[in-house]
């Protein structure tokens, strides 16, 4: 370790190259059956090796890794000998309590990480399923990511217009209005009571709005030049009842301003009208809002919009 701190580099007085080449053998030969020359051409053009490895040489590594659980077998193949690995005591293994552990504390950090590093979770998390043998938690972590049913070019795409503030047109399936298609220029891609969501400007609307992700069907234009348009931040704030000995989780964009007869004062700050409605109706009866008057107004017409749509559906 010494010499590799003063010199940054890699030579034999470092590791020991039979080790080495018995790892190397190791992880080529559980991509799939590979011959001896296949082996010896891997190892000769191995960026620390470059050297010729005998047949004698290869069976040795083949051995040892026997020696070490691993069951190696052979097939052939136009004639040719083919090494394989059927099974190696390697395998990650997890019990149910890790499982729900890991479980837990992803869903703990989703909330606050940026969508690239959320898909590179969810990528780690499929390939752990693997070695999961409780059906019912491999399928829990196999769509643990907000992510899990969400097209990975859509989302590729969605996340190059975002960084570039693209002008975008998707085709979208409203849960009022049904499908059609929306102009929105792209500023973020967050993830909101366990859903994806795109926001940005509606030039439709002319407002700042949020679109659930799993909804959109396709991109249909976009537009490459680079837009900035200037949305004001929205601060509201609300009362809350707090139930007991409960903990409120606040948002990112949340703090609170008075903590006392377990009623807490919250400010939320937004340049998304919805984000804030979303948040107002989730806590319920819970929650009262407190200012400006023209959101308390904006909230109150809400309610009763849906409470007479609610009464005629009855």
């Amino acid at each position: 370790m010494k010499e590799f701190l003063k010199s940054n580099t890699v030579t034999y007085n470092l590791m020991s190259f039979t080790a080495f080449k018995s790892i190397l053998v190791f992880s080529l030969l559980l991509e799939g059956p590979k011959s001896y020359k296949e082996i010896q051409d891997f190892l000769q053009n191995h960026e620390y090796l470059q050297e010729t490895v005998s047949i004698d040489t290869i069976r040795i590594y083949i051995n040892s890794l026997r020696e070490f659980g691993c069951n190696i077998t052979s097939k052939r193949q136009n004639g040719i000998a083919q090494y394989y690995i059927e099974s190696h005591p390697f395998a990650l293994k997890f019990d149910d309590a890790q499982i729900k552990n890991i479980i837990k504390v992803f869903k703990a950090i989703s909330k606050s990480i940026d969508v690239d590093d959320l898909m590179a979770l969810q990528k780690f998390f499929v390939k752990i399923a693997d070695y999961v043998e409780n059906e019912d938690l491999k399928t829990k972590l196999q769509n643990i990511s907000p992510l899990s049913n969400i097209d990975s070019e859509l989302l590729k795409n969605l996340l190059n217009y975002v960084r570039n503030n693209n002008e975008i047109t998707i085709y979208y399936n409203s849960p009022n209005s049904g499908k059609k298609n929306i102009t929105v220029l792209a500023d973020k891609l967050h993830i909101d009571n366990g859903k994806l969501y795109l926001s940005g400007f509606n030039s439709e609307y002319n407002n700042y709005s949020s679109f659930q992700v799993s909804r959109i069907i396709k991109i249909v234009g976009v537009n490459i030049e680079r837009k900035i348009i200037s949305v004001p931040e929205i601060t509201v704030g609300y009362e809350y009842m707090k139930d007991g000995s409960e903990e409120l989780e606040l948002l990112s964009c949340e703090k609170v301003i008075k903590d006392e007869d377990n009623k807490l004062t919250i400010e939320m700050t937004s340049r998304n009208k919805f984000e804030i409605m979303q948040r107002i109706m989730f806590h319920a009866s819970k929650c009262k809002v407190l200012y400006p008057e023209d959101f308390r107004n904006y909230i109150v017409s809400n309610l009763k919009k849906m409470k007479e749509e609610y009464i005629e559906r009855s």
